[in-house]
């Protein structure tokens, strides 16, 4: 287990973009740490982004972990975006765990949702 890191890149301007740059274990012995990171990044940001090119590992609460920001983000009218779901062990994980979809769900009523496309 390589443990989790998680940096964060916040823009200049108020209300903008938050982007927390993830590697390692995206994993349910880091759901914590993680989840606090995006919450926080919820509350100073317009936008979050979740840079995923650095995880090099991710189960499935990693991956609800992301649909629930995404989720949040649309409750409270904020920007969400993810990079990275082509890392291999994401789309690996994505695929296996059922999460690639053609349309998003019931709460994505903004078509954002981040399973939709983009895998090889």
């Amino acid at each position: 287990m390589d443990g989790l890191t998680i940096e964060k890149e916040q823009s200049t301007e108020q209300g903008g973009t938050f982007v927390l740059r993830v590697g390692g274990d995206l994993t349910i012995p880091f759901a914590g740490e993680f989840r606090g990171a995006l919450l926080d990044a919820f509350d100073v940001a317009g936008r979050v982004v979740v840079n995923l090119e650095g995880v090099s590992a991710v189960d499935i609460t990693g991956l609800q972990l992301l649909c629930s920001a995404h989720r949040s983000a649309c409750a409270r009218e904020k920007g969400f975006g993810v990079e990275g779901l082509t890392n291999s062990v994401l789309a690996e994980a994505v695929g296996l765990a059922g999460f690639r979809r053609h349309v998003g769900c019931a709460a994505d009523v903004g078509k954002s949702c981040i399973w939709i496309g983009g895998y090889e």
